[in-house]
């Protein structure tokens, strides 16, 4: 017997609902409450809190917060955030949910709601063995799993480091408490067939926080959405279709038009520089660019010894003193709020400087080496993608990169952290042709 399909529906999500902390209200935001009585709810599923629902945990706040969500006729859901969470929350949330934590179905989808403030910032083991029996007895037809908490407890990742949510979700204040990836990812990814979209709310409620978030790994999709204290402060609408779900941004601001939920992430690493790969030494205002990369709001330029310049475009012109013999020339695209993407690099040369000749690039690969890095030069006839892989002597996989070439002359820099010292393979794959190298690290 065929499983039933799913109506499209759809339903809100609402993080810091509270506002602003000066602020005077008891109850909701006072321009959220306004945009909800203005907008038609009458498809609305649900309206999901995602914690800090009251600036102060008192009787007084969570009746106010009652009535006015009365007045709208949503059916309303509570995640617990740090605000909330006193007896007179907890009473609160026991009442209206039976516990802190908790599930719920709509259509063919499972909701799960859990407390990141039970365990500090952090998914407490009873909570981890309640997502695991939920997800192990969920049915086939569940392939989409909603989760939602308050603190963006998976910002103790690396890649997150300049990522502005509000205070106590940043890095520096959540990596020690975190177990996101040790502990929550885990169990997702053990479910390769079902969707997950994991929504938090500890966001726009910092007058420089962010006010949004979206990043995927593998069937993992993490969103946030806060207001009260920046300009772009908004709620989200999740569209949820037979075969897709789509995520629109919602500003509480006339002014402030937002942008697509993707664009609200660290950068991707740029695909290119263009530009000269030999130049005369001394030579002057050299043009370079790099790949525009969509959600960059700068750049930032590296230059090598003998190479100079200064820009926080996409393009830069570049001066090479009479010293340049060789060197590299990289950029980052920037996300004002939300950090900087790998480099990308490009390695010039001087037209008199022979340490790595004509003759040597179109036999193979050149690897060079310093303290920090080791860098694969070499040669393509066109634009194509390359694939590295970078072994130990055993035979484990120590580094896997797939990019686009240029043609001509290319460099690829590995940050020796990730390999260690001694001897390895490389091996390049391009352009059906394969070369290696062994090499000892120091």
């Amino acid at each position: 017997m065929q499983g039933q399909v799913s109506s499209a529906y759809s339903f809100l999500v609402a993080g810091h609902a509270y506002g602003a902390h000066a602020g005077t209200n008891i109850g909701l935001h006072p321009p959220f409450l306004n945009q909800l009585h203005q907008r038609s709810n009458a498809d609305v599923a649900a309206l999901i809190l995602t914690g800090d629902i009251v600036n102060l945990s008192t009787t007084a706040s969570w009746a106010q917060v009652d009535k006015e969500l009365s007045d709208l006729h949503l059916t309303s859901y509570y995640v617990m955030g740090n605000h909330d969470n006193n007896s007179i929350g907890i009473n609160v949330f026991n009442k209206k949910h039976g516990g802190l934590y908790y599930s719920f179905t709509l259509q063919n989808d499972l909701y799960i709601v859990l407390n990141s403030t039970e365990s500090d910032r952090s998914i407490s083991p009873v909570q981890l063995q309640f997502l695991s029996n939920l997800l192990q007895n969920s049915a086939s037809a569940n392939k989409r799993v909603f989760i939602f908490f308050h603190e963006v407890i998976w910002n103790s990742h690396i890649k997150y480091k300049m990522v502005r949510s509000n205070s106590r979700s940043r890095y520096d204040e959540i990596v020690s408490v975190s177990n996101f990836w040790q502990k929550v990812y885990p169990v997702l990814t053990a479910y390769p067939a079902k969707n997950f979209y994991l929504f938090t709310g500890d966001v726009g409620g910092n007058p420089d926080a962010i006010a949004a978030f979206y990043d995927r790994w593998a069937n993992v999709t993490l969103l946030s959405s806060g207001m009260g204290e920046v300009a772009d402060e908004n709620y989200m609408e999740v569209n949820v279709q037979p075969d897709t779900v789509l995520f629109k941004l919602i500003a509480l601001n006339d002014s402030v038009k937002m942008k697509p939920i993707n664009w609200y992430n660290v950068p991707e690493k740029p695909l290119w520089i263009k530009g000269a790969l030999k130049v005369n030494s001394p030579q002057s205002a050299v043009s370079y660019k790099v790949s525009p990369v969509f959600n960059a709001t700068s750049y930032r330029w590296t230059l090598g010894t003998g190479i100079s310049g200064r820009s926080d475009s996409s393009s830069i012109d570049i001066d090479f003193d009479n010293n340049f013999q060789s060197g590299q020339i990289t950029a980052r695209a920037i996300n004002f709020g939300f950090g900087e993407s790998e480099p990308v690099t490009l390695y010039v040369q001087s037209s008199n400087y022979n340490a790595v000749n004509e003759t040597e690039m179109n036999n193979g690969l050149i690897v060079q080496q310093n303290q920090q890095t080791i860098q694969l030069v070499y040669r393509s006839e066109k634009r194509s993608i390359a694939q590295f892989r970078i072994y130990n002597l055993s035979g484990k996989l120590l580094y896997k990169d797939e990019s686009i070439q240029n043609e001509g002359l290319n460099t690829k820099v590995v940050d020796k952290r990730l390999l260690g010292k001694g001897l390895v393979l490389i091996e390049l794959s391009f352009e059906n042709r394969r070369l290696d190298r062994k090499v000892m690290l120091y």
